[in-house]
């Protein structure tokens, strides 16, 4: 009697086992529910593959450092242009510089850009002022994005979607962040997040703030 309890216990254990859903299953129901609200075409998403990970981030960091990433590369586009506009008057002020020859036309340019150039000097200071502020919240919430304790799941999802009007059927790649219960996830195109990731060892590994503007000067120069 004792042997058939025993037995019918272990088969109750399995059947349980069996009927419970893996992570991968849970994560691949949430990211299918949620990337379903915005796909142009919902019915057309298929998986094709799910990896689970243990994950030990806080990923409430992860906007705001993208967000002051923006921010910084605004202004040293901005920075940028204001030194080419400087450049271009200086240019025209050696080349219209007054003489006793001098036409007013000559005089006018040479008014112009020197004008030019006062003005792209003081936006250059406002800007060049700006980024410590940025710099502070993304040092601050690169420190908090390193957690250090299991709080999730990181799932990394391949599929496939029909997109845009014309119906194109192209390969989708996505990193999902999901609770432990799997009940709440935000992804990433894994693009935009191989971007995110250098942002973050590019602060890990500065040793002061320009080497950080150095960083994000390069990757400006670059697009």
């Amino acid at each position: 009697m004792k042997k058939a309890i025993i037995t019918l216990f272990c088969a109750a254990a399995l059947i349980a086992t069996s009927c419970t859903p893996s992570n991968e299953e849970k994560a691949e129901k949430l990211i299918e529910e949620t990337l379903k609200g915005y796909l142009f075409h919902p019915d057309s998403y298929k998986p094709l593959s799910t990896r689970v990970d243990s994950m030990f981030i806080d990923v409430t960091a992860i906007e705001p450092i993208m967000k002051a990433s923006d921010e910084i590369e605004d202004l040293i586009s901005k920075i940028n242009s204001c030194e080419r506009k400087i450049e271009s008057a200086e240019t025209s002020m050696d080349i219209y510089a007054p003489d006793g020859y001098s036409s007013r036309y000559s005089r006018g340019k040479y008014a112009r850009a020197k004008e030019e150039k006062e003005e792209a000097e003081a936006d250059l200071d406002k800007y060049t002022k700006k980024p410590s502020g940025q710099l502070a919240s993304l040092k601050e919430n690169v420190a908090k994005y390193h957690k250090g304790e299991f709080n999730g799941w990181a799932v990394s999802h391949r599929f496939r979607m029909l997109d845009g009007p014309g119906a194109i059927d192209i390969p989708g790649e996505m990193i999902f962040f999901c609770d432990e219960e799997f009940t709440n996830c935000i992804g990433y195109e894994i693009y935009k997040f191989e971007n995110f990731i250098e942002i973050v060892e590019a602060v890990d590994e500065a040793t002061s703030d320009d080497d950080i503007i150095d960083y994000f000067k390069e990757d400006n120069f670059l697009l």
